[in-house]
């Protein structure tokens, strides 16, 4: 028996348990109006009235006790009904063939036939619609009723049993499709429940390796199914490949490669190109379409493509129900099943993939790191050996007298300088990729600071701090690096215009000002400027040389020191670079980052 038919017999019992629950009461008040029209006539005490009574009231104390809901649910309910109203039919037509009782117990026997269309089948409510109509004829003609009053009860008995029968037909039918809709609600109740719990399976996944399993294993357990497989589409050699572990009787179980071209006639190539559930009843040992179904070793299998809207992703394969044959029903089910699936299993590929491309970027860029760390040290050395060379050389007793050979001399020293600095650079960077960076902290008058930078730089730029004595808590190395950087970088790009250096406190914050009138620089290239290996390349940039490093070090050595720097455009035209830190406390001590 079908879902359906059972709720339909559930719904009928319980309303036929609950009208006879109700007709026992109505009939204790039948025999409380009947006791007492006796007693006013003085009948009560006659075999006639006081035998019928009696067995109506031994059927009704059996009626109250009776648990009607549970009794119309067998198989003998409809006989047990008719039973009760032939009994109780049988008392009523006694007690109503005293004349003085009739006018009260007549209508009573209508009464009947309304119960009896609703609680019967419509054979048995004929039966007794035709005895409650030979009953009221005896009775006329017992009790000498004129033919047309006769023919006025019989016509009303058979129109309270014929309306009584639409409506108990128009119940029961109703009742089918109140019961179909409880079904389909139920269905969609367990469907949403089981993607509910597979879309919760896999939320609660991080990886594919981790997935595969629970999501098989949630899929074959609804599905009443011992195999479970997904396949996940390679678009690079365009085959479908079978993701271990599968699912096998409740466990998963490692497997070899298995593959399937979705190009070959394999009923799993034809499901991911049809892009459809496909139903394999029975798996054919000699066919070539079912050789992957053969290599799990099931005998019938449902093949259903996992997408992301019109994009296939893979199929998840299941095989070999416990019990009964697979059907179209569960087939759906399977579809319903693997929409979500398919978008989480495809987010995981991606976020996979990405994952192991970024481990092989972060690799590369160690490798990066190590190579130009490896090379400039094993530069700095030789460079040094060069650089003390050259400057030996420069000495006035060593000197060359000739003019051509002073200025290759000094042609040497600047590119030797030069060199040093790029390579001074590398080291910071590849100290900073590796967060190798030594900083140690402590209080720095910025007046004494921003001095001493005026006369080492190649430019005499204006100074000025307020308060005089205001002071910054930095690493003293890298805070003259970054105001050469900066200073040197005003020099370079913005050639012959006046290059200032103003100090100011701004709440808790030590800024520091370098301000140039130079071209400036473009607002969309002010974020790129502190990149690396950039230069703005505009029409006199790239004479000036340098390597795009400068900035992005300054950048970074004041994050490292807990500040930040940003670049504004001058008033007027230029570029002003501000550098914020944190201001000293009285008597800071000293510490190392």
């Amino acid at each position: 028996m079908t879902a359906q038919p059972i709720t339909t017999h559930r719904a009928m019992a319980s309303f036929r348990g609950s009208l006879l629950r109700r007709a026992s009461a109505v009939g204790w008040i039948v025999m409380i109006i009947l006791s007492a029209q006796a007693v006013r006539v003085q009948v009560f005490q006659l075999p006639e009235f006081y035998g019928p009574v009696a067995a109506i009231g031994l059927i009704l104390v059996a009626s109250t006790a009776v648990r009607w809901e549970r009794l119309m649910a067998t198989r003998a309910a409809p006989w047990i009904s008719l039973v009760w109203l032939l009994s109780f039919i049988g008392g009523i037509a006694a007690i109503a063939l005293i004349p003085d009782m009739n006018p009260t117990a007549a209508p009573i026997l209508f009464g009947l036939a309304a119960v009896s269309g609703l609680l019967l089948t419509w054979w048995a409510h004929a039966l007794v619609t035709a005895v409650i109509a030979g009953v009221i004829t005896y009775i006329s003609i017992e009790l000498s009723t004129t033919g047309e009053d006769l023919l006025g009860l019989l016509l009303t008995v058979v129109a309270v049993g014929a309306a009584t029968a639409l409506v108990g037909l128009e119940f029961e039918r109703e009742s089918v499709r109140s019961a179909s809709r409880e079904s389909e609600i139920a269905q969609q109740r367990a469907d949403f429940e089981r993607l509910y719990e597979v879309s919760a399976t896999l939320a609660r996944a991080e990886s594919l390796a981790e997935i595969v399993p629970h999501l098989v294993g949630t899929i074959c357990k609804y599905l009443d199914a011992q195999v479970g497989v997904v396949l996940l589409y390679n678009p690079d050699q365009h085959r479908l490949e079978v993701m271990s572990p599968i699912w096998v009787n409740g466990y998963p179980l490692d497997t070899d490669i298995m593959v399937s071209d979705v190009s070959g006639p394999g009923v799993a190539a034809q499901a991911f190109r049809a892009a459809r559930p496909i139903l394999v009843r029975r798996v054919d040992n000699d066919s070539s379409s079912h050789r992957l179904l053969r290599e799990l070793g099931v005998q019938q299998a449902m093949v259903a493509p996992l997408k992301v809207e019109s994009m296939r992703v893979g199929l998840v394969i299941i095989g070999d129900p416990y019990d009964a044959d697979f059907t179209e029903e569960q087939l759906n089910q399977l579809g319903s099943l693997a929409a979500p699936a398919g978008l989480v299993l495809s987010q995981i590929g991606r976020y996979e993939a990405q994952a192991e491309m970024a481990r092989r970027l972060e690799e590369v860029a160690q490798m990066k790191t190590d190579f130009v760390s490896t090379v400039s040290h094993e530069l700095r050395t030789p460079l040094t050996s060069i650089i003390g060379s050259l400057d030996t050389v420069s000495r006035p007793e060593l000197a060359p007298t000739q003019v051509t050979a002073q200025e290759l001399l000094g042609t040497a020293r600047r590119q030797a300088g030069r060199l040093q600095r790029l390579i001074d650079d590398l080291l910071v960077v590849s100290r900073i990729d590796r967060g190798a960076i030594p900083i140690h902290l402590e209080s720095i008058r910025l007046l004494d600071l921003l001095t001493e930078i005026g006369r080492t730089v190649s430019i005499e730029p204006t100074v000025g701090v307020d308060p005089p004595d205001l002071s910054v808590e930095a690493d003293k190395d890298h805070l003259s690096r970054i105001m050469i950087n900066l200073v040197e970088n005003a020099a370079k790009y913005a050639a012959g215009s006046p290059v200032e250096i103003y100090g100011f406190e701004r709440g808790h914050q030590g800024v520091i000002a370098v301000v140039d009138h130079g071209p400036g620089i473009p607002e969309h290239e002010k974020d790129r400027v502190f990149e690396r290996f950039t230069q703005i390349d505009q029409s006199d940039t790239r004479s000036k040389g340098g390597t795009g490093l400068g900035l992005s070090i300054v950048r970074s050595l004041a994050e490292v020191m807990h500040g930040s720097v940003r670049v504004e455009d001058t008033e007027g035209g230029g570029a002003t670079f501000i550098v914020q830190l944190p201001k000293a406390l009285v008597n800071v001590e000293s510490r190392t980052g």
